[in-house]
């Protein structure tokens, strides 16, 4: 009688088992999620928050980016899983089993991503957190949220240092920016709650900083390192903004737009100036460029009133963005990212223009 191992005689084994549970009770919470709002506040601020925050506090042991070796591992990785597939296949024993839990790594995967991210994309809305209403965005409030930012601007620009390259630099490293960023994150959530208060680092990547320009990303929150990476290839007031957009992800802020809101919400109350400024001028851009596709000539008349040391910053930018972007991979980049926000449920990446109101609305309640 032919001996018969014991992953022969049992080819579920018990990591199969824990996946696939794992996986329902993931996609029941989803489910009521997307039906419930108070719900999915009440799983952001808990289930989900935990297993953020367990992850954050793993990635912050490194010093380094995770997210990035694993992209250099990479093709060492998945060489090894063929080479370990081609094994088990030839031997002829164990081949269920080894599909079994190579299929449940990948569910397992996705039911962290769930947990972890779509839990929370059908949350309180940010406006309503915070308490302003969301107004009609006409050409006139337009104008005068575009001429208010310029002018903060145009305020700001004479307090903080610029570089030898002509565009403003304070000279922060990513643990600097991220200890300001938590800080401003921290008085939030005394005043209103609605965010978690705790610290955390934005890493800023390397020799992949290069490869995330080609894709035409400035930053990306992984969840399975628990990490908010930071293209380091921009300006320092862009990189300012990624980070404390990435760092909202990781505090539950998923929806692309909020986002992009709470990065200016962040950085615009804090005490450090450079937030402020790189507050100021990215929302800058986002309002004159709505402006801009409404009115050209109004758009024209505000923005020659910007100061060039601000405008040094924009140009630096948007020659980062011309040398790596408008790429083949820039467009594979876009459709699954669009793919990814549709599947969670939101418009896609149409919401990342949504951040225009939000700004509009709030700084129409601070007159």
């Amino acid at each position: 009688m032919r001996f018969v191992r014991e992953y022969d005689r049992k080819p579920v084994s018990l990591f199969a088992k824990i996946s696939l549970v794992i996986f329902v009770i993931a996609l029941v919470l989803l489910y009521f999620c997307r039906r419930f709002t108070d719900f999915a506040d009440l799983m952001n601020k808990t289930v989900a928050f935990a297993l953020r925050r367990v992850m954050a506090a793993f990635g912050d042991l490194f010093p380094f980016s995770l997210f990035e070796l694993l992209v250099f591992l990479s093709p060492i990785i998945l060489i090894s899983v063929i080479v370990l597939a081609v094994r088990v296949f030839k031997r002829g024993e164990g081949r269920v089993r080894f599909v079994l839990n190579f299929l449940s790594a990948v569910l397992l995967v996705y039911s962290l991503s769930v947990l972890m991210m779509s839990l929370s994309y059908n949350t309180t809305t940010v406006d309503k957190e915070i308490g302003f209403e969301v107004v009609e965005v006409t050409e006139d409030n337009l104008a005068a949220s575009m001429e208010a930012l310029r002018d903060e601007v145009n305020t700001l620009v004479n307090y903080v240092p610029i570089s030898s390259e002509g565009i403003t630099d304070p000279g922060y490293s990513m643990d600097e920016i991220s200890e300001s960023i938590c800080k401003s994150y921290s008085e939030i959530s005394k005043q209103y709650g609605f965010v978690p208060d705790f610290n955390s680092r934005a890493k800023g990547l390397g020799p992949w900083s290069y490869g995330m320009s080609y894709l035409g990303i400035s930053g990306i929150y992984t969840f399975f390192t628990g990490e908010s990476n930071v293209n380091m290839l921009y300006p320092a007031y862009d990189v300012v903004f990624t980070a404390a957009h990435e760092l909202s992800h990781q505090r539950g802020i998923l929806r692309e737009n909020e986002a992009n809101f709470m990065a200016y919400f962040v950085c615009s109350r804090s005490d450090d100036l450079y937030l402020r400024y790189s507050a100021a001028l990215n929302m800058y851009q986002y309002i004159a460029s709505a402006l801009y596709r409404t009115n050209k000539e109004r758009y024209n008349e505000i923005a020659s009133g910007l100061d060039k040391r601000a405008i040094a910053d924009i140009y630096y930018s948007s020659e980062v963005s011309q040398k790596y972007g408008d790429t083949f991979l820039e467009d594979i980049s876009e459709f699954f990212n669009d793919l990814f926000l549709k599947s969670n449920g939101t418009d896609g990446v149409i919401t990342y223009g949504r951040v225009v109101t939000l700004a509009v609305s709030y700084l129409e309640s601070q007159k």
